[in-house]
């Protein structure tokens, strides 16, 4: 069911390409042109365009294919989405998830992971979501045993990216499109 605060506007003004300059502009420019439009998010983080071409950055660096592939950060990152109920996210997340190759089966049983290592995974990013303060010993152990510090730093780099952008896109408004 849909949220029926879905309805409400953004709390902040949603930029246009129009509104920038520099690089935030050419961002802007570049992912319409890619994709036909402007996510809301850019347009609500773009009334700080500073934020908004650093976070880019970030985002495009960590979701990227780096030392852990791209489709478990982004199997991460639905996971985050759905723990924090970040309505935006999660169809997002579920959207490139399905252009990598899932089945909508697949996407509906992420929280039932494939094997071992993806089970590892998303026990961290659950755990780092719901008390990053106190993660268990053993998962953490299990964690240096299968990943190399770099890995375990991309993918703490991934949930804590997703939950920073479920917190921003919530408390500014920011719900999926309803058409």
């Amino acid at each position: 069911m849909t949220n029926p605060a879905c309805t409400l506007d953004p709390f902040v003004k949603l930029v246009t390409s129009e509104d920038l300059t520099g690089d935030a502009k050419q961002i802007f420019e570049n992912v319409k042109a890619a994709n036909g439009k402007v996510p809301k998010w850019m347009k609500a983080m773009g009334n700080s365009p500073e934020v908004f071409v650093h976070f880019f950055r970030l985002f495009k660096t960590t979701m990227g294919e780096g030392s852990v592939k791209s489709l478990l950060k982004w199997k991460v990152a639905f996971r985050v989405s759905e723990l924090n109920k970040c309505e935006f996210c999660v169809s997002v997340t579920k959207t490139k998830l399905r252009c990598m190759g899932l089945s909508e089966e697949e996407i509906a049983q992420i929280d039932t992971p494939v094997n071992e290592t993806e089970a590892l995974v998303l026990k961290f990013a659950e755990s780092t979501t719901e008390h990053a303060y106190n993660i268990l010993p053993e998962t953490k152990a299990a964690l240096r045993k299968t990943f190399s510090d770099e890995q375990v730093v991309e993918l703490t780099a991934a949930v804590g990216l997703f939950n920073f952008i479920n917190r921003f896109n919530d408390s500014l408004d920011i719900f999926p499109d309803l058409t």
